[in-house]
């Protein structure tokens, strides 16, 4: 070693602490205490970044579900002379936009217990009031902006009190699942 390199190794050497009756070279207790704590910290911290990433994740997956539904209505109405579906006993409404989506489309990522049971984890407008339903419905008749036609099967499957929409201009959105009941029996023309 050279000189100069050597004179800045005992400097080093003297300047670090060294340990007196040391009884090994592990960790003391109380440090051990200490990562244990911050690591404990850092997985909840992870932890919930993950929960959320995976929230958010189904809600745009659901999104894009919906944004499919909104599309197979009007490609179903562009090749049935402008008409909404109108479900009968023996097809419903999703059996009639199968030609339009694939199966996949109808199952909302956090739906656990509809799909499972009727293969959709979505409704779309038909409430049985002539005025406000869309079943059978020609394309023109429809003059009231952005009604809502498809949409969750049950609020709150994404976030508490909400509803994920999709429009007849296939823009989807969360709506307040109270405001959502009340546009829902609104009429879907403007001068009925």
């Amino acid at each position: 070693m050279t000189p100069h390199l050597s004179a800045i190794f005992r400097a080093f050497q003297a300047i670090i602490p060294r340990r007196r009756h040391e009884r090994g070279h592990g960790f003391s207790l109380t440090e051990l205490i200490v990562v244990i704590v911050i690591l404990t910290i850092l997985l909840a911290i992870s932890l919930a970044a993950l929960s959320r990433a995976n929230k958010a994740r189904s809600t745009a997956r659901c999104a894009a579900n919906l944004r499919s539904l909104g599309l197979a209505f009007q490609n179903y109405a562009a090749d049935n002379s402008d008409y909404y579906p109108l479900p009968t006993t023996s097809a419903q409404w999703e059996d009639l936009l199968r030609p339009y989506i694939h199966r996949p489309t109808l199952c909302c990522p956090v739906d656990q217990e509809l799909f499972p049971a009727t293969g959709s984890s979505y409704d779309w407008r038909d409430t049985g009031d002539p005025l406000s339903s869309l079943p059978g419905r020609r394309l023109t008749e429809v003059t009231r902006d952005n009604i809502s036609l498809a949409f969750d099967a049950l609020p709150g499957w994404h976030e508490q009190h909400k509803i994920q929409v999709v429009c007849t201009d296939t823009s989807v959105h969360s709506m307040d699942d109270m405001a959502f009941l009340r546009e829902l029996q609104l009429p879907v023309v403007t001068n009925p």
